[in-house]
């Protein structure tokens, strides 16, 4: 394995295992239910210290290396996990004091492998340690990640296979956060995935509508399969068959919608990078539906809006051409025209803004996005108007 740096790029790719002898099958199953023995101990015994010093990783490690048929690093891995979870749930409880820390005891849970459980084997199999006197799993990575530098390995079961994850070291360094450019301003939305607005005046929008089709797609399968299951008697031959293929169908459209973020977040950072941009700006969206309630559709609309992916995709890819990013707050960015600087009483309808004070019209959120570039450049909206708009479908 080589050497690791705080700005060398890493890379995620995910492969199934299918074709599993029985024995395998096997081990893989009682290495996931394994780690789910070893999540619960972890954490009951936190939610134990919740009422006074509470545990952190180290402690966990401490108190539960070498009791389960798994690697310390593994047992190490997983004690990280659930204290990345519980200071996750402290940041959010800042602003939604209802948020819950980590309480759900699980039966099964992904196994991780650290660097010094993972091995490569001369005829391309990839070896993953359970510790000493313990049966290794021996998987055939395919022929494209033989000989990587591999970082981690995670084994996870998906609707109806085993899928392992592994994360790669390219061993390339990320270049420095620029120091000239111009900065851009991205509004996130439901229909049009993001529109981006460069302080020069250029912007893109890209469509969004094949991700809204791949959802709603999944939205009638999981429906029309949902009232099927409904129907069996639970336990039996028909009903088993019925969730493994409502699991299927599951597995499929994520594995679409992953697709469709990924080529997305592509178009916006290569824009970015035509235009010479040092800094992005993103509208934060994270809090929209905190407390509101918007009716049975739109709430639908809302929980499945997949802005954090699209926005984790975009950092990483952003940071390989050295372009910072950031969220920044973005209340009233549409209703205020980009222009005069108007401010609506009410949300813009449809997808065009109309200014009733200087009689600008404008793609709404392309007017979004250039008052968060405005904003981010500026300190307050607008100051930042776009002359040429872009049309990009990530299909």
């Amino acid at each position: 394995m080589g050497n690791r740096t705080s700005t060398t790029n890493c890379i995620v790719r995910t492969f199934p295992l299918r074709g599993l002898s029985v024995e395998t099958q096997a081990q893989c199953f009682f290495l996931r239910e394994e780690a789910g023995r070893c999540w619960t101990d972890m954490l009951r015994a936190h939610i134990n210290s919740r009422s006074g010093k509470w545990l952190s990783s180290f402690d966990m490690n401490t108190m539960f290396k070498g009791q389960y048929n798994l690697h310390s690093q593994s047992i190490q891995a997983l004690s990280e996990k659930l204290e990345a979870n519980v200071n996750t749930i402290r940041e959010l409880r800042k602003s939604d004091p209802g948020a819950r820390y980590p309480y759900r005891e699980k039966r099964f849970q992904t196994v991780p492998w650290k660097e010094a459980a993972i091995h490569w084997q001369g005829d391309g199999r990839l070896l993953l340690s359970n510790g000493r006197k313990r049966i290794p799993l021996v998987i055939r990575a395919p022929a494209e990640f033989i000989g990587a530098d591999i970082c981690r390995v995670e084994l996870t079961w998906r609707a109806d296979h085993y899928e392992v994850c592994l994360t790669i070291d390219t061993g390339k360094i990320n270049p420095p956060p620029k120091e000239n450019g111009v900065i851009a301003g991205i509004d996130l939305g439901e229909i049009n995935i993001a529109a981006i607005t460069i302080e020069t005046g250029q912007s893109l929008v890209i469509s969004g509508r094949a991700l809204r089709s791949v959802k709603q797609l999944r939205n009638k399968r999981h429906s029309a399969l949902t009232a099927l299951i409904d129907r069996c008697q639970p336990g039996s031959r028909r009903h088993c068959k019925l969730k493994q293929s409502k699991s299927k169908a599951s597995a499929r459209f994520r594995r679409q919608q992953h697709d469709i973020l990924h080529k997305a977040s592509r178009q916006a950072v290569e824009f970015c990078k035509a235009n010479v941009v040092r800094s992005i700006a993103v509208g934060d969206v994270r809090d929209i539906q905190d407390g509101v309630n918007l009716g049975a559709k739109a709430n639908q609309k809302i929980s499945q809006w997949t802005h954090g992916m699209f926005v984790k995709n975009l950092k990483y890819k952003a940071a390989e051409y050295g372009i910072s990013m950031d969220q920044i707050p973005e209340d009233y960015s549409t209703r205020t025209c980009s222009y005069c600087g108007c401010v609506k009483s009410n949300a813009p309808q449809g997808r065009g803004y109309t200014c009733f004070g200087c009689g600008a019209v404008i793609h709404r959120d392309v007017n979004g996005a250039s008052n968060i570039c405005s904003r981010a450049r500026y300190g307050s909206y607008g100051f930042v108007q776009a002359h040429t708009t872009k049309y990009l479908r990530p299909l």
